[in-house]
């Protein structure tokens, strides 16, 4: 980290979080939570539990940077190391000759560009992020639930998740379904909107009675 300005380690184009204090900040300052997805170096061998690394969202990558909260940094590629040396290592011994000293390795950090938006979608999910996440929202993924985002009022130790929100349009048998499945989760279901100037939210309520969706515009 340097200047206070948090390294996000980019590893095809996703970004991850290594240190505990970033993740710290980012959690408790800038509501950025992403997806804790290593084991606990304590309990190895259980899957109820995540640690670090933490893999961001691309939209939340793209937020700090440009709010110069961090920057992404690529390390030497570990391909570097000599093959006729790493074919020594055995994994067991720990003594001096044969550690590899990652401090070492991982000393010259490569800052590199932000990736370029893919598609349309990459564009309007950002918008839809930045926008959310500006309104003091928490958000994480929510293709758990068919959506792209989850949104949350507060912190989702604390919070159920409010709303399922979709940032592309869905044909009337796949609203349908995913409007189920956010009336069964007690969510309400999102679609989100850009209009060229801001992004105009659509809430969906399940008609049971007509097996239809009603619209209103709703505004966060």
């Amino acid at each position: 980290m340097s200047n206070n300005v948090i390294d996000i380690h980019m590893i095809n184009n996703k970004g991850f979080i290594w240190n505990s204090n970033d993740w710290y900040i980012l959690r408790t300052t800038h509501r950025m939570l992403g997806s804790l997805i290593g084991t606990l170096p304590s309990t190895p061998r259980q899957e109820d539990q995540n640690g670090l690394p933490c893999l961001l969202l691309p939209e939340e990558v793209r937020l700090l940077v440009e709010n110069c909260i961090a920057r992404t940094v690529e390390y030497p590629s570990f391909t570097s190391l000599h093959t006729k040396e790493t074919a020594k290592i055995n994994p067991f011994d720990t003594s001096p000759n044969v550690m590899i000293h990652l401090d070492e390795i991982c000393s010259n950090i490569i800052e590199v560009p932000l990736p370029e938006f893919m598609n349309n979608l990459e564009r309007i999910r950002y918008k839809v992020f930045k926008d959310l996440w500006s309104k003091g929202f928490y958000l994480t993924c929510g293709m758990k639930f068919g959506g792209d985002f989850l949104v949350y009022e507060g912190d989702p130790l604390a919070y159920h998740a409010k709303y399922i929100v979709n940032c592309r349009d869905l044909d009337k048998q796949i609203m349908v379904s995913r409007s189920r499945v956010s009336s069964i989760t007690n969510k309400k279901m999102v679609l989100a909107k850009d209009d060229g100037n801001s992004i105009m939210y659509l809430i969906y309520h399940l008609d049971d009675t007509s097996q239809n969706n009603n619209k209103i515009n709703y505004s966060f």
